[in-house]
């Protein structure tokens, strides 16, 4: 990054360093509409009725929205900060987030909690920086930050909670996570959408892997898994690492949650011969990130070989069909630390009539116990969850149950086990059939 361009951050630091401290005494709140024009940067802007609106004035775009004081939280502010574009190469988007962080110089000398890096719909590159969390005069301070940088121009977006946090801080990160994938740095870049290109595609159906391996929880010590993972494949060139809910197409799945999705195509090979390996492009946060991996691929008769891990074909249920038997999804969770120790543990059973109806009940409990100065203080928790019964339907990846009230609740399904009804995936949870042995 030039010395032009440093000297333009440095200032947006000094702006936004007077902006921290005077927060209470921003401009009175002004009606604004989307999209909006920063500088030759176009974004789309929340509605007004979300409660953001203008704040400042500057070097920086700004947009702050306000918190009353409840019985369980303090009053609280978010706020949004964007830069006009600046004239740089796009090696040196690196150091302009170094940069651009240092706006906060407190926040600097944080590790980074959560970050994201890849490339826009665009082929803009994008880093992703989240910190936490900064204590002053009684204020929680939290910070995301996030650079596009495209061949000439970069744009630095910011995002800071002051004493906001729970829902309403998932609720604000949101709109500025919809912001930011709105960015346009160039007047011909698209709307963020996964849209297949024209050499994409081929593959068709769902595939399962099994993953198992060792995992922490939150008790501090260490869980087993073993899932069957699944990536379902759009002859068009969508993927999806779930199954879609409620009848969906993959495409308008993708569109609702993008985060399980991707675009991917087949490369290498001849004339003679398959595609060598895959490309799969994959959304990895909210923000809109994409990250390109390359893998090894083959074709085993109807299952699939990527990165030396083998999918198996999952065939679909046929319309109307039936199971007989009884399914159980457990799960447990322990740990212990020197000052505390807890665990978890749940079980749901659902049972399946080859007449077409079905029953399901479940428990969950959980205890924690905590040892502070030599007294020890703990609770523990159980419940049974209410028992349910009614109709179901099978169709495709899709399990409908219907209770005695009418209501439908629709979910994912799927038999990882060629053949077999002995493990069934429900909404990405494993259910065991009880043999009764």
């Amino acid at each position: 990054m030039g010395n032009a361009q440093i000297d333009r951050v440095g200032r947006v630091r000094s702006g936004l360093g007077f902006i921290l401290v005077l927060v209470s005494l921003l401009s009175s709140p002004q009606s604004f509409a989307a999209p909006a024009d920063i500088g030759g940067l176009t974004v789309t802007l929340p509605d007004a009725a979300s409660g953001w609106r203008k704040a400042g004035k500057g070097n920086l775009f700004m947009l702050q929205k306000d918190f009353p004081e409840t019985e369980e939280d303090k009053r609280g502010s978010a706020l949004i900060q964007i830069t006009k574009p600046l004239s740089a190469a796009r090696n040196s988007l690196q150091a302009g987030m170094k940069t651009f962080v240092a706006t906060l110089p407190d926040m600097a000398k944080e590790d980074i909690l959560i970050k994201h890096y890849g490339v826009t719909v665009n082929g803009d590159d994008i880093r992703v920086e989240e910190r936490c969390c900064v204590h002053q005069k009684n204020v929680t301070i939290n910070q995301i930050v996030v650079g596009i940088a495209g061949d000439k121009r970069q744009v630095y977006l910011q995002f800071v909670l002051l004493n906001v946090n729970g829902d309403r801080s998932s609720s604000a990160e949101a709109d500025f996570a919809t912001l930011v994938r709105s960015v346009k740095l160039d007047p011909s870049d698209k709307d963020f959408d996964l849209v297949p290109a024209s050499d994409d595609g081929e593959l068709d159906g769902v595939f399962t892997h099994l993953d198992t391996g060792l995992r922490p929880n939150v008790f501090g010590g260490m869980d087993f898994y073993s899932d069957s993972t699944i990536t379902m494949f759009d002859p068009k060139g969508l993927f999806s690492t779930e199954l879609p809910k409620g009848g969906r197409s993959i495409a308008e799945h993708c569109k609702d949650t993008p985060t399980v999705c991707g675009l991917y195509k087949l490369t290498g090979g001849g004339f003679f011969s398959s595609a060598g390996s895959i490309e799969m492009r994959s959304v990895t946060s909210a923000y809109g990130t994409i990250e390109i991996e390359t893998k090894p691929f083959s074709k085993k008769g109807e299952d699939l070989v990527i990165a030396d891990a083998d999918y198996r074909a999952v065939p679909p249920f046929d319309e109307g069909a039936t199971l007989d038997g009884e399914w159980v999804s457990t799960f447990a969770s322990s740990g212990t630390t020197a000052t505390s120790s807890g665990s978890v543990a749940s079980s749901h059973t659902l049972t399946l009539h080859r007449n077409g109806t079905f029953e399901r009940t479940g428990w969950s409990g959980a205890s924690m116990t905590n040892e502070i100065g030599g007294s020890r203080s703990g609770v523990t928790t159980s419940g049974n969850r209410p028992g349910a019964s009614g109709r179901y339907k099978l169709s495709g990846y899709r399990l409908d149950l219907t209770d005695a009230s009418g209501k439908t609740e629709s979910m994912s399904i799927f038999e990882p086990d060629k053949g077999s009804d002995g493990l069934l995936v429900i909404n990405g949870n494993n259910y065991l059939k009880d043999d009764g042995k």
